[in-house]
């Protein structure tokens, strides 16, 4: 913890008396002294805030917060006179001001016992946890780990500020891959406005601390989450409705690309799959869903080579992942001169052949994407059975938006002349199972 004590004038003992004169409820005014000894220490009325949130939480006498203590609780401590009264909370506050006990109303010379012993934060634990974190989102559901991620994000937030240089850019490194893999695992759960807002901040901190690689990356995940939500609200909605999203997401893509000549060529892939997805989505012809594949094309170098080892970018570009992108891009389009399903099942089943049986994400969008495929082309019973076989997979992984997905999937079922069939009512039961356990219980 810096300590920068301030050249203050040194007060006697008579005058720092003084600044406990009674307050208008005539107790001792601990706040002017408090503000004395704060300024003498040299430090914000924030970061005193922050250090005194720390050691609260290190010894036990703060609940968890997403957010530090705020400045504004301190400010009532100064000028209101509000300090606390628990003597465990005030000795924290003598302590790390070196404020005499016996001016600070405190009953002896020594604190009830040693106090700060916390751990400072571990950066190497921090970068493993998230590395094991991205590694568990790829296979199944993260929501009991979010509490822990949030508490991470906290901790991140209330010490990346007063570190050294070194640790600093580490602590705001790491700051944005929590902010990323939170934004993804609210974007799973269809929380599509928190996960824009935590990709945001994501976006923010790499900005402002230079971080080209996690600035390009977050925006490359804020533009997905705008996707998602255009391609759920299309198939329950219209293509109408959905504009504003698709156009927010190019305008993530288009900023993440103009970062291509400070980013690594493994960022650089990875923008690159998105982007020519992305304009895949409003292509009208066959001319601009070529380009759309042309720009997914420019990841094909960097396929299945690894990442930097210190990038907490965790994004394998493998086949599977390759193929896949190439899919989406052949089905996105509304309208038919723009779209090729057959297209869309030659590259899913390279795609197949490069997804690994633990892959149920992975699984689970080949089953949606070959589901589409036959809709679009009228092939409504092998449509039917793909919607049930990704619907099996989802389930496992509690993926939220890819079973709006499927809903979307079966309401385009239920409107085809195959609508009254029985796999289509079956498809729907399973769905309402999935969807409202509590009805079938």
């Amino acid at each position: 913890m810096p300590r920068r004590k301030k050249e203050l004038p040194s007060l006697s003992n008579e005058e720092l008396l003084a600044l406990l004169a009674p307050d208008k409820q005539g107790q001792p005014n601990y706040g002017a002294l408090l503000r004395y000894f704060r300024q003498r220490m040299g430090w914000e009325v924030r970061e005193l805030a922050s250090y005194y949130s720390v050691a609260l939480r290190a010894e036990g006498l703060e609940d968890e917060e997403i957010e530090p203590l705020g400045v504004q609780r301190m400010y009532a401590m100064e000028n209101q006179n509000k300090v606390p009264k628990d003597q465990k909370r005030r000795w924290v506050l003598a302590t790390l001001l070196d404020i005499p006990p016996v001016l600070f109303g405190l009953e002896s010379t020594s604190p009830p016992r040693a106090l700060f012993l916390w751990k400072p934060l571990d950066v190497a634990e921090y970068r493993a946890a998230l590395v094991q974190y991205c590694a568990a989102f790829r296979v199944g559901d993260m929501q009991e780990f979010l509490a822990d991620i949030k508490r991470r994000i906290s901790s991140l937030h209330r010490e990346a500020p007063f570190a050294n240089p070194i640790d600093k850019r580490e602590m705001f490194t790491l700051l944005c891959g929590y902010y990323i893999l939170a934004g993804d695992i609210a974007k799973d759960q269809m929380r599509f406005g928190e996960a824009i807002v935590l990709q945001s901040r994501a976006i923010t901190i790499a900005e402002e601390n230079s971080l080209h690689d996690l600035w390009a990356y977050a925006l490359r995940q804020r533009g997905n989450g705008y996707v998602d939500r255009a391609q759920i609200t299309a198939g329950l909605n219209g293509f109408a409705v959905t504009q504003a999203d698709f156009a927010a997401a190019a305008r993530d893509m288009q900023a993440a690309q103009r970062l291509e000549s400070r980013i690594s060529p493994h960022c650089q892939a990875t923008i690159a799959l998105s982007a020519g997805a992305t304009l895949a989505w409003t292509a009208r012809d066959r001319q601009e869903l070529l380009r759309a594949l042309n720009i997914i094309d420019q990841a094909t170098g960097q396929i299945d080579t690894p990442a930097d080892e210190q990038s907490i970018i965790t994004l394998r570009l493998d086949q599977g992942r390759y193929h896949l992108n190439r899919a989406v891009a052949y089905l996105a389009s509304p309208f038919q001169m723009a779209r090729s399903p057959a297209g869309a099942r030659q590259a899913l089943e390279e795609a197949t052949r490069a997804t690994a049986p633990t892959q149920k994400r992975r699984q689970a969008d080949n089953a949606l994407l070959l589901a589409k495929s036959y809709l679009v082309e009228g092939f409504y019973p092998m449509a039917a059975t793909y919607a049930e076989d990704a619907l099996d997979l989802v389930k496992d992984i509690s993926s939220h938006w890819r079973l709006a997905y499927i809903e979307g999937l079966y309401t385009s079922l239920r409107t085809s002349p195959y609508g009254k069939n029985s796999e289509v009512a079956r498809l729907g039961v399973k769905l309402l199972r999935v969807q409202r356990p509590e009805l079938f219980t």
